[in-house]
């Protein structure tokens, strides 16, 4: 697990590898070697700046508690995979993650705006991976939910907002309608 990046980075592919790193963050599920984590309110961070040998060294360092969560191989319940092979993923950190993920989806829409392409990938991405992870009985209202997320998913690339409102309603409803009937 224990797994560090060192490479060369240009300053562009640094700064996007940095923004991405702290849109996770915000949206409390962080995503890398291929596990998913949840992200607590509160983190403990250690930032350090210093000059050494006439270069900066700029360490970040980041800490929390995995409540309820695992590594692999640890033993416990079956990991769950996605069709695709990705990242052992619990129930909980992607339930966490698509909730996370549809309440900037609501934020933005209050604000007539439409998400970035990497919000809507990771909202799409959380969406298939809870659909793979739930009980065959939720098979019917899932390919609903997940028609209206198609629909909502095009209304984006083709940045018509009004049609995107609308699904992202559709969304809402089919959210509630599953929480209602599969608590």
């Amino acid at each position: 697990m224990d797994k560090k990046i060192a490479r060369n980075f240009s300053r562009q592919e640094l700064a996007d590898y940095l923004a991405d790193l702290s849109d996770q963050l915000r949206r409390g599920t962080l995503t890398a070697q291929d596990r998913v984590w949840t992200v607590p309110a509160e983190v403990a961070a250690k930032i350090h700046f210093k000059e050494e040998e006439g270069c900066l060294v700029a360490k970040l360092s980041l800490r929390w508690p995995l409540k309820g969560e695992r590594r692999p191989g640890a033993p416990g319940k079956p990991e769950a995979r996605s069709a695709a092979g990705q990242a052992p993923a619990s129930w909980k950190a992607v339930k966490e993650g698509l909730a996370d993920g549809f309440k900037e989806m609501q934020r933005l829409a209050r604000l007539d705006l439409l998400p970035e392409e990497q919000t809507l990938a990771d909202f799409v991405e959380n969406s298939r991976r809870l659909a793979q992870l739930a009980p065959p009985e939720w098979r019917q209202s899932l390919e609903e939910y997940l028609a209206h997320l198609e629909a909502f998913a095009g209304a984006v690339h083709r940045r018509e907002l009004q049609t995107a409102l609308k699904e992202l309603e559709a969304l809402k409803t089919a959210m509630n309608t599953c929480h209602r009937e599969f608590k």
